[in-house]
């Protein structure tokens, strides 16, 4: 039984007070008193996890892909890439290559897809899921990541 989540806004636009500025009216040559509001985009709807803790919590009830999982997690370099062919993901994490081969091919299968394959041995985790750093930091590799689902489309 296939359950298909609906996708949560990950962003959302925000009105932050700038300041104060006296502006003329061209009518009347009044000056008048205006509040500057600039619009951000700002991350929304997400948790904030101490990824070390909740692993170390889960451990007793994790089952060996949930493992590779966390392993991947924590192995992930500032723009979200794991660079590791499946044998140094197997060696290092102690699991059977078949594990880490089935697991991958589920992990970048599910809907939305967990991971995508960049090339061979580097994969970018998708930032709508999980990211480690700021707001636009995400931004750029949420461009990456929809870029790559693009490029595989453009080669069908």
């Amino acid at each position: 039984m296939e359950t298909k989540t609906e996708k949560l806004p990950v962003t959302t636009k925000k009105q932050v007070f700038v300041g104060m500025k006296e502006l003329v009216d061209t009518e009347t040559g009044e000056i008048v008193p205006v509040q500057l509001k600039q619009v951000e985009d700002r991350d929304f709807n997400f948790h904030k996890i101490w990824l070390q803790m909740f692993i170390n919590g889960l451990d007793g009830i994790a089952n060996k892909k949930m493992k590779l999982a966390f392993w991947i997690i924590d192995n992930l370099d500032k723009e979200n890439k794991l660079c590791y062919t499946f044998r140094r993901m197997a060696e290092a994490t102690g699991l059977s290559i078949d594990t880490v081969v089935k697991t991958m091919k589920e992990l970048q299968d599910g809907e939305p897809p967990f991971l995508k394959k960049l090339q061979s041995g580097v994969y970018v985790v998708n930032p709508e899921i999980l990211y480690k750093g700021g707001h636009h930091g995400r931004m750029g590799v949420i461009y990456q990541f929809n870029e790559i689902s693009e490029k595989k489309q453009d080669e069908t």
